[in-house]
């Protein structure tokens, strides 16, 4: 059967310049294939995945609509053709030109091979977040297990505090005053290189010193401590018949203590009248100093060593009254300086609302060269050394108190009755040789 299709056309003019147009056109493609260009279509990239890739023939000149140079075409885009074709005009072998065909277009495989693979950028591990910024959950470090016993460890020594000693008062309450019926107690002390003797207990006091017969009768009562009005211009009892040297010494074999009272000038404003004609002079230090000297000598003519505690008797005055006062405070201070640098203690006896308290107020003032032991009168009132409301209960303690709590009262012990006054006593003595 004959072959249908166009009639054959003869060769001349129009066949050669066809196959000259054929032959141009096959240079031109195998050069467009060479470059990488498609002049029948769209470019396709399907077989590289690297489209959009800078460098020397990844791209072509004048890229489409839409493509991002530096990012890759994703697989679906519409510029990427998994089948590229073009379409050539094929001559048969009688010379007719029959209808074009699909061509499959080839990569150019030179290309190809030339291309370099992608950088690849290692994986490195990202840096750790800082404590502020970390999980919650984040877990805790295993600690020291609390189920097993602590071994005890030692305590360190501390060592006992001690006692003040001196002038300064202790802390603690004083303890509680002594019934009559408790039996005294004496102890001894050194202060200014003497030996000081302390007596606690109840004791006498009358204007004459009783006979030795009379002492150890008395043996029989409640007393083991004795005061005698040893010298001073002011006493009134001026002729001791038996207070002597062989009095104290025997007095002191039997067990008694002795309270020397010393009874000098008195203040200008005492209120006794008996006492006026012993008043302080107008120069109340000297006098005080002379009469301190006068007080040392007597106390070591009758056997009493240094260390003894001597008493200065200063009769109730008028406290209110200033100018006495002051020259009652001068005369007490320069009596008690003489008296401590002779080496004896300086005690002060008066009554609670004059002397006493005057001596409180000047403790408080903080002046210097104080009596070192308060014998103060208060009668018709239980015995108490530290219930005096005039003085603190800090001051003069330890050993330092005498309360003479009643007075002109008559006693009778071992069959001889004698006017007395009545003391309670925590404080030194004399110190008999």
């Amino acid at each position: 059967m004959p072959r249908q299709g166009p009639p054959p056309q003869r060769p001349g003019w129009f066949s050669r310049s066809g196959r000259l147009a054929g032959a141009v056109i096959a240079v031109l493609t195998a050069l467009a294939s060479l470059c990488g260009v498609l002049v029948a279509g769209p470019v396709s990239v399907a077989e590289d995945r690297s489209y959009g890739r800078t460098g020397d023939g990844y791209l072509p000149r004048t890229l489409p609509t839409g493509v991002n140079p530096v990012r890759p075409l994703p697989v679906d885009s519409p510029f990427l053709r998994t089948s590229p074709v073009r379409t050539a005009p094929v001559r048969s072998a009688t010379g007719r030109v029959e209808p074009a065909r699909a061509v499959p277009v080839q990569p150019a495989p030179a290309r190809a091979e030339r291309r370099t693979a992608p950088v690849r950028v290692p994986y490195k591990t990202p840096p750790e977040p800082p404590a502020a910024h970390r999980p919650a959950t984040e877990p805790k470090k295993e600690g020291p297990r609390t189920d097993q016993p602590k071994p005890r460890q030692p305590k360190p020594h501390q060592p006992k505090p001690q006692r003040p000693t001196g002038n300064k008062p202790k802390a603690t309450k004083p303890k509680a005053d002594r019934p009559a019926a408790e039996k005294p107690k004496a102890g001894e002390a050194k202060a200014g290189g003497a030996k000081r003797k302390i007596f606690q207990g109840w004791a006498f006091d009358r204007c004459q010193a009783p006979s030795v017969s009379t002492m150890r009768a008395w043996l029989a009562s409640p007393y083991r401590g004795v005061g005698v009005y040893f010298g001073g211009r002011g006493r009134h009892c001026k002729n001791q018949r038996h207070l002597n040297r062989s009095w104290l010494r025997e007095t002191k074999q039997m067990g008694w203590n002795v309270l020397p009272i010393y009874v000098g000038s008195q203040s200008p404003c005492v209120i006794a009248n008996i006492k006026r004609k012993f008043t302080i002079g107008g120069n109340a230090w000297a006098q005080g100093r002379q009469e301190a000297r006068d007080a040392v000598s007597q106390a070591r003519r009758l056997g009493m060593a240094p260390g003894s505690a001597l008493y200065l008797d200063m009769e109730a005055y008028r406290l209110g009254q200033h100018r006495c006062a002051r020259t009652t405070l001068a005369f007490v201070r320069s009596w008690n300086r003489e008296v401590r640098q002779q080496n004896y203690v300086p005690g002060f006896y008066s009554s609670a609302n004059s002397g006493v308290r005057h001596m409180e107020r000047a403790r408080a003032a903080g002046e210097r060269d104080l009596p070192e032991v308060m014998w103060f009168a208060r009668w018709n009132v239980p015995p108490s050394l530290y219930g005096e409301k005039w003085l603190n209960r800090r001051a003069w303690h330890p050993h330092r108190r005498i309360h003479q709590y009643a007075g002109d009262v008559t006693e009778q012990h071992g069959g001889r009755r004698l006017a007395i006054d009545r003391n309670r006593v925590d404080a030194p003595v004399a110190v008999i040789r």
